[in-house]
């Protein structure tokens, strides 16, 4: 008789659980409705291929979107896998990121779980006040309908990095060579015959 009345109990609180705990993955926010974003990127006035352009949203809903230019310079925005950004605010950030080989490295190896070596020594060539989030001051507005948002970067681009000489190469990658025979080899003992 007393196990029927814990156990009622216990029933009763671990179904209100479940039921509590289905409500809350339930309660997920909507999905943000996505409009098409395109445009092209020039560096004065020559398309600039494989920038990534950002577009970071300034009001809550927004959504952060990105996309890569061709080699023609024009761009469209995805916001995750999807193809597009919210209607709002946004301050626009556009990165050219180049390695000391010259390959400029796009969205593709930046967001890859494993990143290239030559990202290692790569160089931001696009000046802070167009590559930084933090310090750029353009924006754009995205209505209902999304747009074509072209950017020239009238700023010089900065100086790419300078390639690594062949001799620090070689000394990277040298691997450390065994000690010689001749002095500082230490003297294995020699099996004695019994």
């Amino acid at each position: 008789m007393s196990f029927r009345l814990l156990l009622t109990p216990a029933i009763g609180w671990g179904l209100c659980f479940l039921c509590g705990c289905q409500q809350a993955t339930n309660a997920l926010p909507p999905a943000p409705t996505l409009y098409p974003v395109k445009g092209k990127v020039t560096a004065d006035g020559k398309p600039l291929a494989h920038a990534v352009v950002t577009f970071l949203q300034v009001d809550e809903k927004g959504t952060t979107s990105v996309g890569e230019t061709d080699e023609e310079g024009t761009y469209e925005l995805t916001y995750g896998s999807d193809p597009g950004t919210a209607a709002a605010r946004y301050k626009v950030a556009i990165s050219y990121l180049m390695g000391t080989d010259g390959t400029v490295y796009g969205l593709g190896p930046r967001s890859g779980l494993s990143k290239p070596y030559g990202m290692i020594t790569a160089k931001e060539l696009v000046v802070p006040e167009w590559s930084n989030l933090g310090l750029t001051t353009h924006q754009v507005t995205v209505s209902g309908p999304g747009g074509t948002f072209d950017f020239d970067i009238k700023e010089p681009l900065l100086p790419p990095p300078t390639p690594e000489t062949p001799a620090k190469e070689a000394q990277l990658k040298k691997a450390p060579e065994p000690p010689s025979k001749e002095g500082g080899e230490i003297a294995q003992p020699v099996p004695q015959a019994k």
